[in-house]
């Protein structure tokens, strides 16, 4: 705790500084007894990481400096506990203690813009405490008490390198040389996490290529194989004065209707499953235009490997 107390001196760029407990706790609300993350901090943390209320208010110094057993629910744990009662107001008992529900966070979401989703928590399902409610002692009273986390947010968002520099060095000097912590900077996650997703997505893009190439290749056998199949009725036509235009306008109209319907039922089938992933599994998945006009372009793409043939020959004379 005296590293959070000190580090807003010796981090020149600091802007805001929040330590963090965490605690697991049996939270019982009308019967329904959950274990819930129980999350002590300051009210920093709250501007730290962008939180917004959805129903009531946020945790304040007040709350803080009054020692009131005050809790902010997350958006799904409330629904969890009270269903659609609103639960501002209403008293809830994690750890064999009653608090006061003050406020409800609004819905975070995996979608959320905000940098409250690299919280590596789920504060959708989190109860937010103040810190010295949660660890029972006084901040300034036990200084030396033990915290998990500090967050400190930089000033400068241009800074926040050179920040975490000046960090290290501050916790090292507090902590007679020894570098008994772990510094983790959110910007160096997220790039490290963009650089996942564009490796996934060239893997996935290569393979759904792949996969294109080959149903591509399937098509044009197959339309191979019907021409050599058909060679008795293809004779027939051009015996009765159909001209190899003809005959290849027909080809080319049964490829383009197999790439056409194929096409459409597979972004079809394919809409579907991605709903069905986030449904069931909770992975948000987005249908990309941009991926259905390029699948449905190389499916329809094959009917072009059948070029018009030349009609400007005769037509065959009849023979008896």
């Amino acid at each position: 705790m005296s590293d959070a107390l000190l580090l807003p001196e010796l981090v020149p760029w600091s802007a805001s500084v929040s330590p963090l407990v965490e605690r697991i706790a049996l939270v019982s609300q009308a019967g329904r007894n959950l274990m819930v993350p129980l999350v002590g901090i300051r009210p920093s943390y709250q501007t730290i990481l962008k939180l917004r209320a959805g129903r009531g208010r946020l945790l304040s110094f007040a709350d803080e400096q009054s020692g009131m057993f005050a809790v902010v629910l997350g958006a799904q744990l409330a629904r969890r506990l009270f269903g659609y009662t609103d639960p501002v107001d209403q008293l809830s008992a994690p750890r064999k203690q009653y608090y006061r529900v003050v406020g409800v966070l609004a819905d975070q979401g995996g979608r959320s813009p905000s940098v409250g989703a690299l919280a590596w928590r789920d504060l959708n399902n989190a109860a937010l405490a103040p810190l010295a409610t949660v660890s029972r002692q006084g901040l300034e009273v036990m200084p030396a008490q033990r915290v998990d986390e500090i967050w400190l947010q930089a000033a400068d968002g241009d800074q926040v390198e050179g920040t975490g520099q000046v960090l290290r060095g501050a916790l090292k000097s507090l902590h007679r040389g020894q570098e008994d912590f772990d510094i983790v900077i959110p910007r160096e996650l997220l790039q490290q996490r963009y650089r996942t997703q564009r490796t996934f997505s060239v893997v996935v893009g290569s393979v759904a290529a792949l996969a294109l190439v080959i149903g591509g290749i399937g098509i044009m056998n197959i339309m191979l194989t019907s021409v050599v199949e058909r060679t008795h009725e293809i004779g027939i036509r051009r015996t009765v004065g159909a001209t190899r235009r003809d005959i290849g306008t027909q080809f080319l109209v049964e490829a383009l209707l197999m790439t056409v319907g194929g096409g459409l039922f597979g972004i079809l089938v394919g809409a579907v499953v991605s709903i069905g992933i986030t449904a069931y599994a909770d992975w948000p998945t987005r249908v990309s235009p941009l991926a259905i006009a390029l699948a449905f372009g190389v499916s329809i793409s094959g009917r072009f490997g059948f070029r018009d043939l030349p009609g400007h020959e005769s037509r065959p004379t009849r023979t008896h």
